[in-house]
């Protein structure tokens, strides 16, 4: 046989062969990758209803296991399983990392207190993990509080220290976080309900998982109409949002990061009640779709946040006059006791203070328990209230302050110190 036929030869055996091979994989009930390549399971008491996971899919979307990671949803940790279940949310634990009691009581009461149009559909999982146990995507910090991911939200228990650098400084802090986080995981609801998810798939792979996955939320009713009342500017065409006005328009300084953090930042605002650093129009618009009729009914039973005194971590000796014998008290009585620090550094504030304090915790449903003054030494003024609550109990003391020297003749600002004692 000539030379040149029998390189013909050899090469359509081989093309034979290697499409043989192929059929042979395809057969194989290993090569279902929809089925096998993620590895997880929840072992565990499922929920009678709510979320779930049944041969990969998960129930919280109409998509499995293996579209969502297409998506580029974070996954849980191999080997995770279900500590509880609360109102169909499961608290999964990782290999190495589970919740504690407490940090599961403290959960139920941020799920308790969380508006329901948050809760719908809600997260399928909330998640404690070890450093090293998840794949975050690039550019993710380590040190973040919370993180959502699809329906899931990453909350390692770490994350539950109200001390640190790091820290939320607050139970009330956290529950933000969590409120923030649950506002995501609204949103990737709202997305994928009325997403193509092949076309979606095929744009993930040509154009990378973080620009598709926001130019698919901007195209929801829930974040456009969040775009129409706020100073976001939206483009059609391209997709591209913006801030039009970023040193004035009122909201914090991370929600002026994109329209999804401001979003959320919103939304977790006015759950927690504090619509300080809000405009008007993002309040109005939180409150409807929040579900709350107005303001006051969606402020009930939450501390009194204002402009006239800013949250600060303050430390060292001598910088209140505390009474460390009522810490302790709480301590006995609370499973979870916080202490905050509010200031005013502007002179003659004591006065103000006082009479927007004692008008709104009221206002806000709260009870009044006592209230005394006390005079210290050198005209040091000081004023100790407390308050009963739906969700907390409140020991309150607001003191006058001179920062350059000390107590002097002349405060020239005012301290809040609030012991708050939840009740679990």
């Amino acid at each position: 046989m000539p030379r040149a036929k029998v390189r013909i030869f050899h090469l359509s055996v081989l093309r034979l062969a290697s499409f043989a091979l192929f059929l042979a994989l395809l057969h194989c009930p290993f090569a279902d990758l929809r089925a096998g390549t993620l590895e997880i399971t929840f072992p565990g008491n499922g929920p009678a209803t709510g979320h779930g996971v049944s041969n990969h899919q998960e129930t919280f979307s109409p998509y499995t296991l293996e579209e969502l990671r297409m998506l580029g949803v974070v996954m849980p940790p191999k080997g995770a399983w279900v500590q509880e279940t609360y109102k169909g949310i499961r608290f999964l634990a990782s290999p190495s990392s589970r919740y504690s009691r407490r940090q599961l009581k403290l959960l139920k009461m941020f799920i308790d207190r969380t508006p329901k149009p948050l809760l719908s559909p809600g997260p399928s999982a909330i998640i404690t993990y070890r450093k090293g146990e998840v794949r975050f995507p690039p550019g993710t910090s380590a040190l973040s509080l919370a993180l959502a991911s699809g329906p899931y939200i990453f909350f390692d228990s770490s994350a539950f220290n109200t001390w640190g650098i790091f820290s939320a400084g607050s139970t009330e802090g956290v529950f933000r976080a969590f409120e923030h986080e649950l506002v995501h995981v609204l949103q990737f609801a709202r997305t994928t309900s009325s997403m193509d998810m092949e076309k979606a798939l095929s744009q993930f792979r040509q154009r990378g998982v973080q620009k598709i996955w926001n130019r698919q939320a901007l195209d929801t009713e829930l974040v456009r109409s969040f775009i129409r009342i706020t100073g976001w500017s939206f483009n059609p065409h391209s997709h591209r949002v913006r801030l039009r006005n970023r040193k004035d328009e009122k909201t914090t300084l991370y929600g002026k990061k994109n329209v999804l953090e401001d979003m959320a930042e919103t939304m977790s605002l006015v759950v927690v009640g504090n619509t300080v650093p809000l405009s008007r129009r993002r309040i109005n618009w939180a409150i409807k779709e929040l579900g709350f009729r107005n303001l006051l009914e969606a402020i009930k039973d939450t501390f009194p946040y204002s402009p006239l005194y800013m949250p600060v971590k303050l430390s060292g000796k001598g910088v209140t006059k505390f009474d460390g014998s009522k810490t302790a008290l709480f301590k006995k009585k609370y499973p979870l006791v916080d202490i905050e620090y509010f200031v005013n550094r502007e002179q003659n504030s004591f006065k103000p203070i006082l009479k927007h304090l004692e008008s709104e915790f009221p206002r806000r449903g709260w009870r009044r328990l006592y209230a005394k003054n006390e005079r210290l030494k050198h005209g040091v003024r000081k004023r100790i209230m407390a308050y009963k609550g739906r969700w907390r109990d409140i020991y309150l003391e607001a003191i006058t302050y001179d920062y350059a020297t000390g107590y002097t003749l002349k405060p020239s600002g005012t301290i809040i110190t609030v012991l708050s004692g939840y009740k679990q």
